[in-house]
Order: structure tokens, then C-alpha cells, then sequence
């Protein structure tokens, strides 16, 4: 059999070196595999600091005979440059993940060095296509796209029939993870749990829009996978990564309650929608009472217009209901918010940013939904329509070209803020949560985690008013006078003590 590795690329983009997850799909894939008499081995490099031809000499990744790799359109330059190193005459390189499930067939058109593509989830295709790599019936296997005489084909995709019960649980203790450089790991404390696969929802925009479908996992089966992994590690948090976990009430329900009493004192995190929320609040005032829960609502815009361009389902009045209700049990709340597209006026961003700001949710480990654009993922129904509106590759992050000019301005004059203070900004907050604090120190750790909105609004309102906006507004301020002085006064007392971090 020939030598397999699966890879999770760097995501170069990230600054960060924390560990955020174990690589889910892939360890599915390998469990699958070995499950049948084929090894293989486990590669997670998503915040090395290694450079390409470093990590292929470190870990041997020359002696592979087939490499899979994962992808994310939002990464996918850094994984083609992986990919171009590893390449040789002798060896087969396969890619899935998201970006190949919305244009696998493309990547072999764009990519030479890409020998093949698997679309969807890809634990009895990966294991197909290993097995009749060498022969004709290669091309037999579900959602392969692949390359025949000069031309390029793909495979439809049928989950008909597919029971997710019986894929095998991943071993997540068994993968080579490039460690020596983060800074913190989170697997350590947080175990994330796939309870579902798909959507039933259309989002527009959404990566899930290609293929509707939504399959279940039994709560046995979510229970054992949970027992198995709490005997390796005493974990505060389970994070649910489902796409929606709320889709069934009773089953979500149950599975919760279920685990409180299996595993007492954990907490839990989950995702789901503002009409769920509204539609269903007596259970859930319920379900948050014990304080345990987190959730994240994908908001994505509180401008009328926009969600009805998404095609989300909602309103700023159902968003505004959910928040309302979520203030008043023990839930902590999470949201999500795209405050940059294409087609959104000035009044829009003034829409869903006064829902933030309204309703008290500047947190700063949400800071990055001022900034986030949409990125219309190949293949769904949003880039079948508004394409045109932005620039780019498809492999790539595209950026919007905005109709109202002065969301153009506004966008680029936060975005230079960010360029410029972001660093400074995140070094002097984790610095100042790991130190016993001053209440000065108090003061300016609260006024540093709200800075980046406390710019967006000035420039938001300096956008309004004058149809102008650049970062340049701020030099010789008060404002950035305080905020440099501040900056440099916490860096100057962390750099005094050596064990801060």
C-alpha cells in the first residue's frame, strides 16, 4: 500500500500562533481509512512558523506517495504554494476540503500541480480513491473531478443513503501537529464536536448552498465519542461545529441536558439563527438557565435590503427580538456580523453597526466583524449573481468593488488604522490579561479592547457628514495623541516584566 499523508495547510494570513482546533474532517478521513486496513498519517501545520521547504524536510513529506490536503478558499494561496513544493513526478496530490467542494473542477483547469479534487465530505471517497487510484475505475469514485484527455470532468455527489453513524471517531491524540512556536492550544481545554453535517438553510452567500442537505448523528454515538475523549483530557468547553446545531430543538435539547449529567460542569458553545431563537424561546430560557451555554448568531446584517439579498430568512426586527431575549437569560452572546459588501450603502453599515453598538456586543474577540467583507464563494447562488462586483481570483480572497464610493473610503481608512495599530494593540491586551493590574492598567485595557470601534464609529460619522474619510483625519488629535500615549506606556511597563507572558 502505497504511503499516505493528509495535510492541514498553514494559514499564513492568521498572524496568531494559537491552535484553535483539531483538523475534524481529515482526522475523519484517516479514522475511516485505517478502519479499513489503509494508514495513514496526520499532518497539522494551520500556525506553523515553518517556511514550506522546512516543513517537507522536517516531516518527511517527500517520502509520500499520495498527499491530501485540505483547503479554505480564504487560504488557498497558501496552500498552492505547499502544493508546489510537494509536487513531484511520483507522487499524487489530491485536494478537498471547502474550496474544492465549490470548484474542484476549476482548480484542476488553474493548477497543474493539482493531480485531482474531491468534492464533499470525503471519508468513502478518499478511501474509494485510494484504493482504485491505479486502475480504470478511478474514475467511478463519488465527486472526483479529475483530468482525461486534456479535459476536465467531476463527478456528481449523492448523499443519499449515507449514514454518518458509521464513520469511525477520529484519534485526535494520533497527528503531528507543529507546535513548537504557538503560543497557546486550545485543543487542550476545548473539545470541538461535529453532532451534524450540512444545512437545510439557502443562504446566498454561504459555502453549504451548493449542496442541500442536513444528516444527524445519533446521541449514542455523540455521547461515546465524548467519553472517549474525556478520558485523555479534563476539557472546561465543548464547542458544537455544526453549522446550525439548533436545527432540531428536541434533539439539541436533549443532547445538552444528556451531557450535563454525563460530564457536570463543562461548558458549551453552538451556533444557530435569530429566528430560531424567537421561535423558540420558552425551551431556550430553559436550556441557558444554568449559565453554561454560549451562542453565536450569524446576524450578518441588520439593513432590511441586504438580508433580503442574502436571502437569510430574517429581519432587523426577528435579530433585535433574538437579542433582546438572549440579554435576559444566562446565555452569553456571540455575534457575526458582514459589515462590508459590495452593494451595501453607507445607511446599511450605519444599520448594523448601531446594532452592535446598541446592543452592548463590542467585544473585542469580535472586533474582526467591522472589517469583514463578503467573500462570494464559487458556486453559490450569491457569486452567480454578484460576481461582477468584485475583483480577484476565485482561488483567493476577492475584494469588493463597492457602489457607494464612500463605503470605499470608509473601508480603506479603517482597514489603514487596523494596518497600522492591530499588533500593537492585541500585543499590549494579552499582555495586560496575563499581569496582575493597576486599575490605570484596568482603565486602559477596557478602553484598548473598544478602540477599534471607538475609530470606526468617528470615521463612520466623519463619512457621513462629509462624504470624506481617511485615516489621516486622526493625525494631531487628541485622540491619537491619548492612544499612542497609551500604547507606549503599557509596552514600556510589560517590557519591564520579562514573565508577562
Amino acid at each position: 500500500m502505497k504511503k499516505i499523508a493528509l495535510i492541514n495547510p498553514p494559514f499564513r494570513e492568521v498572524k496568531h500562533t494559537i491552535r484553535d482546533a483539531f483538523p475534524l474532517g481529515l482526522g475523519y478521513i484517516k479514522a475511516y481509512c485505517e478502519s479499513k486496513g489503509v494508514a495513514c498519517d496526520l499532518f497539522d501545520f494551520s500556525c506553523t512558523k515553518l517556511n514550506d521547504e522546512e516543513l517537507v524536510q522536517k516531516y518527511g513529506l517527500n517520502d509520500y506517495e499520495i498527499i491530501g490536503i485540505s483547503t479554505y478558499s480564504l487560504f488557498f494561496s497558501d496552500t498552492v504554494n505547499l502544493i508546489n513544493i510537494l509536487k513531484r513526478k511520483s507522487n499524487c496530490i489530491v485536494v478537498g476540503g471547502h474550496h474544492a467542494s465549490l470548484c474542484g473542477k476549476k482548480l484542476l483547469e488553474d493548477f497543474p500541480n493539482i493531480d485531482f479534487c474531491l468534492m464533499g465530505f470525503g471519508e468513502k471517497s478518499f478511501y474509494d480513491f485510494v484504493c482504485k487510484l491505479d486502475t480504470d475505475d478511478i474514475y467511478s469514485v463519488m465527486g472526483l473531478c479529475y483530468r482525461k484527455n486534456k479535459q476536465c470532468f467531476e463527478n456528481s455527489i449523492n448523499y443519499n443513503g449515507i449514514n454518518i453513524n458509521e464513520f469511525p471517531i477520529p484519534d485526535r491524540s494520533d497527528i503531528y501537529v507543529d507546535a513548537a512556536n504557538y503560543e497557546y492550544d486550545a485543543t487542550k481545554e476545548v473539545i470541538h464536536i461535529s453532532t451534524s453535517r450540512g444545512c437545510p438553510y439557502r443562504c446566498t452567500y454561504c459555502v453549504n448552498c451548493k449542496n442541500n442537505y442536513w444528516l444527524v448523528r445519533d446521541e449514542e454515538n455523540v455521547i461515546d465519542e465524548l467519553h472517549r475523549e474525556f478520558t485523555k483530557g479534563d476539557f472546561k468547553y465543548i464547542n458544537f461545529v455544526d453549522c446550525n446545531f439548533y436545527v432540531n430543538p428536541d434533539r439539541a435539547e436533549h443532547l445538552i441536558e444528556r451531557i450535563r449529567s454525563e460530564f457536570p460542569g463543562v461548558k458549551f458553545s453552538f451556533q444557530t439563527r435569530s429566528d430560531q431563537v424567537v421561535q423558540n424561546m420558552v425551551r431556550l430560557k430553559k436550556l441557558l438557565s444554568k449559565g453554561d451555554c454560549n451562542i453565536t448568531l450569524g446576524i450578518e446584517s441588520n439593513s432590511k435590503t441586504v438580508l433580503e439579498r442574502y436571502k437569510k430568512g430574517t429581519s432587523p426586527e426577528i435579530n433585535q427580538k433574538a437579542i433582546d431575549f438572549l440579554k435576559h437569560t444566562q446565555g452569553q452572546i456571540i455575534v457575526y456580523m458582514i459589515m462590508f459588501e459590495a452593494l451595501e450603502s453607507l445607511e446599511d453599515i450605519r444599520l448594523s453597526f448601531d446594532f452592535i453598538k446598541n446592543n452592548d456586543l463590542l467585544d473585542y474577540s469580535m472586533v474582526g466583524n467591522i472589517y469583514q467583507t463578503l467573500v462570494p464563494f464559487y458556486g453559490s447562488a450569491y457569486y452567480d449573481e454578484f460576481h461582477d462586483y468584485y475583483t480577484g481570483s476565485i482561488h483567493q480572497r476577492t475584494h469588493p468593488k463597492f457602489v457607494d464610493r464612500r463605503v470605499q473610503k470608509l473601508y480603506d481608512a479603517v482597514c489603514d488604522f487596523r494596518n497600522e495599530y492591530e499588533d500593537r494593540i492585541a500585543s499590549a491586551i494579552f499582555g495586560l490579561l496575563n499581569k496582575t493590574r493597576t486599575d490605570l492598567e484596568n482603565e486602559y485595557l477596557f478602553f484598548l479592547t473598544r478602540i477599534q470601534y471607538i475609530v470606526f464609529e468617528y470615521l463612520l460619522v466623519v463619512c457621513e457628514t462629509y462624504k470624506i474619510c481617511e485615516l489621516a483625519l486622526l493625525d494631531g488629535t487628541d485622540f491619537k495623541t491619548s492612544l499612542d500615549c497609551i500604547l507606549k506606556y503599557t509596552e514600556e511597563k510589560l517590557n519591564e516584566n520579562n514573565d508577562v507572558y
